[in-house]
């Protein structure tokens, strides 16, 4: 049985915002891993050098400067392709929404380039907001309701990049958008939306500047668009060097709430933790965040960094093919439940810096529950025998079971979570498990289109914190690989399949929270009686500093440095003693 969680203890108290309502009291992949892409570029040229020897001491030219160091990359800084952590991490501090999330919560919902919170039409198939009046870009280019409705037509629901982020998050829930007058936005939504104040809320519907990212006939992605690069919001990037460092300036044009602490921010990038670590202890960064690893973590803890636990991060699973053997017996997939024993994989593997996961939803979402728990036993050994023998696997004729996953893609721990589950599988007596890794590039399409494996490891960063983004994903059209519902017509394998789909489009559209957060309750219990996905982990994010930087006590999650829930790190929340 599972033992009561620590981490959550601390998390997201989430009160998810009622779309009906305009509520300011309330976010990759990311499809499957997207934001731990590694890629770079580095011949992309910029307009000024990126400051590659400048380090956290470095004061001779008087402006304070932090420095954060990650082992993120860029694969995209238009808001109508991007479609991985850092990269909207980036568009969020160079760009502000109409709505934003407040600094270092992951329930709070408040108002940002808009006047206040929208409102729904009657019938909730329109949301209109209006935008402050006299904003402008850093350049001096105005923010305008005709220049953000025609981004959003011409780019969000046109264009389709590789990010894939217009397919995902625009073009299944907006038909157009209008501006009404100068200032007054217009939403014409495809279908009534309980999440979509958080859609609003997220990188994809930012205001762009059209001088760099036209809209109109001129419409084209742009996705590594020649410095500086100036939004609505807090900073503006000066100088980048894809692979190597960004750096960010406070942009002279902003009206908002997070004016900038310090005179500048260096982002430094990593191809590894170990040598984020390095630059941590010899003083050439500040702060450490995004990948780090258990070992890595508890040796900066023990050097004296501050080591904090954000309340958000991935969640870890396993995709079971529903149309393919073995996976396509409920009695197969039901025992492999049933061995999973979650403690032991974080102890073994993680040294407790994960925590057990029960649910596709996780602890803290509207409606969640720990029902993989509750069904499966969390293990049951005896449960697995019977339900494998009952499909003629015993100890004589054991279950040839292959388990494939990314070796590098979720970084080191990987390859020992697997080794630790293949031994509690084969715990059975009636498993035999050949561990299958598979190098990304290859594997992720052969996943999501489920014609190679039955079984197979992937994360998942959500898009929008509803527990929507955690069910909808893994059973609409194919379900990333699930095969749960027909990848071209959207229709359940099965009547219980069906029915399962049916449920979460119902919470998906209803905008009284008490009744949504009923309907997750019945479409988890659903999911898991089919165990759609297996959940396993959920892995929190950690951001590691030294005294010298400290975050802003307006906020919450002051000591982590106000990254909330949502994963936002808001850097002009911060500043250097």
């Amino acid at each position: 049985m599972k033992r009561s969680l620590t981490v959550f203890t601390l998390l997201l108290a989430f009160a998810l915002v009622a779309a009906a309502c305009s509520s300011s009291d309330e976010d990759a992949t990311t499809t499957t891993g997207a934001a731990a892409s590694s890629t770079t570029q580095a011949d992309t040229p910029t307009t000024a050098a990126a400051a590659t020897t400048t380090t956290a001491a470095d004061t001779s030219s008087g402006e304070t400067t932090l420095i954060i160091g990650t082992t993120d990359a860029i694969s995209s800084l238009d808001g109508s392709d991007a479609y991985a952590v850092h990269d909207w991490e980036l568009l969020k501090n160079v760009g502000e929404g109409l709505l934003r999330w407040e600094p270092g919560s992951g329930d709070k919902l408040v108002a940002g380039s808009a006047e206040d919170f929208g409102a729904f039409s009657d019938d909730g198939l329109s949301y209109t907001i209006k935008l402050k009046s006299g904003q402008l870009f850093g350049d001096g280019t105005p923010l305008t309701a005709s220049g953000y409705a025609a981004q959003i037509n011409d780019r969000l629901l046109v264009l389709e990049g590789s990010g894939g982020v217009g397919p995902a998050l625009g073009q299944p829930y907006l038909t157009s958008v209008e501006a009404v007058d100068d200032l007054t936005i217009k939403f014409n939504l495809s279908d009534t939306w309980g999440f979509f104040e958080q859609l609003l809320a997220g990188a994809p519907y930012i205001p762009l500047n059209p001088t760099q990212f036209p809209a109109g006939a001129d419409a084209a992605l742009v996705e590594f668009p020649e410095a500086p690069i100036y939004g609505n919001g807090p900073w503006y990037i000066d100088s980048y060097f894809l692979g190597e460092t960004t750096v960010l300036k406070p942009n002279p044009k902003y009206q908002g709430s997070l004016t900038p602490q310090v005179d500048q921010v260096i982002i430094r990038y990593f191809d590894k933790p170990e040598g984020m670590r390095d630059a941590l202890l010899d003083g050439s960064i500040d702060v450490a965040w995004r990948i780090l690893g258990p070992d890595i973590l508890a040796e900066l803890q023990d050097a004296g960094f501050n080591v904090e636990t954000v309340a958000g991060g991935a969640i870890r699973y396993f995709i079971v093919n529903h149309t393919r053997a073995p996976s396509d017996d409920p009695n197969v997939y039901k025992a492999i439940a049933s061995l999973i024993d979650r403690d032991d994989i974080s102890d073994r593997v993680f040294a407790g810096f994960v925590e057990p996961l029960y649910s596709p939803v996780p602890v803290g979402f509207l409606g969640a529950t720990e029902v993989f728990d509750d069904l499966y036993g969390s293990p049951d050994i005896p449960a697995a025998q019977a339900l494998l023998e009952a499909s003629g696997y015993t100890a004589d004729s054991p279950l040839q079971l292959e388990v494939a996953y990314p070796p590098e893609h979720y970084g080191g721990t990987v390859a020992d979570s697997m080794q630790v589950i293949s031994e509690q599988l084969e715990a059975s007596g009636a498993i035999e498990v050949t561990l299958v890794a598979q190098e990304w590039s290859e594997y992720i399409g052969a996943v999501i289109g489920g014609v190679d494996y039955s079984v197979s490891l992937l994360g998942w960063f959500y898009d929008y914190p509803d527990p929507d983004n955690y069910l909808t994903p893994f059973v609409a059209n194919g379900g990333l690989g699930t095969m749960i519902t027909d990848p071209d017509t959207g229709a359940g394998i099965s009547a219980a399949a069906q029915a399962l789909a049916d449920k979460i489009a119902e919470a998906a559209a209803n905008g009284d929270q008490a009744i949504r957060k009923t309907l997750y309750e019945e479409a988890q219990a659903m999911y898991a009686e089919l165990v759609v996905t297996l959940p396993l982990w959920f892995e929190a994010e950690h951001i590691v500093y030294g005294d010298n930087v400290a975050g802003s006590d307006a906020f919450g999650s002051l000591e982590q440095l106000n990254i909330g829930a949502t994963i936002e790190y808001n850097y002009a929340t911060n500043s250097k003693g």
